[in-house]
């Protein structure tokens, strides 16, 4: 007799979490993409789940290893793509990992006798390290986040780390049991277990994605008060920022900036957030965008061309950081700059 399983539940709070996700444009679309795209691994994950538990069908468990080993990449490239860095390195981040799937996804298909466990485990303690990789780097790094929402990213890395965590450790438990048991009840038993408290886990700790990164408009919370080397400092950076245009220069770092200035990188980190409340990476982008406001207004190029001169090289992350400071596209800024 079929039941209805809790893990469709859950799949229909995965479900409700990816769609409020992919309509928050303050989330670049990239990271809306495959945050989205794990969401729906989970989703998918539970429903076959369910499958399994209320009907003992066979085929959901020869398509749920397919779905299992997208889900870590999924997330840690979610994640990674709050960075917003060039086209260039955006493609050669999404080729690496790409083939890392594709490998583990031949293995999953090949008629070898590796049991599936064994790629799901080896890939997502693969992107286990790379999602803790992320919390080596300086929240500058994420310039898509907000800087009074660092804080939130973090939890949610550690928790994702977390999680992931739980499901090598529960497909660990799995593939022991199956090398010594020999009860197929009992592995289908666990098997399920695991999946339904690793999905339900995930849904509760990432339905919070979707908010997480808007920028409150009222009521910020307080930051510490700016010092005087603090504004002397950025006065300085303000004013070569527009005598030499470094913003214009696409590959302008922190580091880069830090030693134009000959002060530490945390100095002017600290203080670009102290004094714009802003991290380094949006101070720039508003220059850019500044920049590419008047160039709009005032000449006939290309918006692409607008944007490259800019010092923008992602046309996604320079159409979510122009409506984020101005609320129009580039196309409907310059259209209503020229309206009479």
């Amino acid at each position: 007799m079929e039941t209805f399983p809790i893990t469709w539940l859950v799949s229909v709070l995965t479900i409700a979490a990816a769609y409020v996700l992919a309509w928050n444009t303050r989330i670049p679309a990239s990271a809306r993409f495959f945050l989205c795209a794990f969401l729906l691994c989970l989703a998918s994950i539970a429903i076959l789940l369910g499958m399994r538990i209320s009907s003992d069908w066979l085929w959901p468990a020869q398509a749920q290893p397919f779905l299992a080993v997208l889900a870590a990449p999924s997330a840690y490239l979610g994640f990674a793509a709050l960075k917003q860095e060039s086209t260039q390195y955006w493609k050669r981040t999404l080729l690496r990992n790409g083939s890392v799937v594709g490998v583990a996804l031949l293995g999953l298909g090949a008629p070898a006798p590796a049991s599936p466990d064994v790629f799901i485990l080896a890939i997502n303690c693969l992107y286990l390290m790379a999602l803790a990789s992320l919390l080596s780097l300086n929240p500058d790094a994420f310039s898509a986040v907000p800087t009074q929402a660092t804080g939130l990213l973090r939890a949610a890395i550690y928790t994702t780390i977390a999680l992931v965590g739980l499901m090598v450790a529960a497909d660990g438990l799995v593939f022991a049991v199956s090398l010594v048991a020999q009860d197929p009840q009992l592995i289908t038993f666990l098997t399920g277990v695991s999946g339904i408290f690793a999905a339900f886990v995930f849904v509760v700790a990432l339905v919070s994605v979707p908010v997480m990164l808007r920028a409150p408009r009222k009521n910020t919370p307080s930051r510490a008060a700016p010092t005087e080397e603090d504004k002397a400092l950025m006065q300085t950076l303000e004013r070569i920022m527009k005598e030499k245009e470094l913003f214009r220069d696409s590959n302008l770092t922190l580091a880069r900036v830090a030693r134009r200035l000959t002060v530490p990188a945390r100095d002017v980190s600290g203080a670009t957030n102290r004094v714009t409340g802003e991290n380094f990476s949006r101070f720039i982008n508003g220059h850019r965008i500044a920049y590419a406001q008047q160039a709009l207004l005032e000449t006939d190029l290309p918006v692409t061309e607008v944007m490259y001169e800019a010092g923008f090289s992602s046309k996604s992350s320079f159409n979510t950081e122009f409506q984020r400071v101005t609320g129009l596209t580039p196309s409907q800024f310059r259209a209503k700059g020229a309206a009479p």
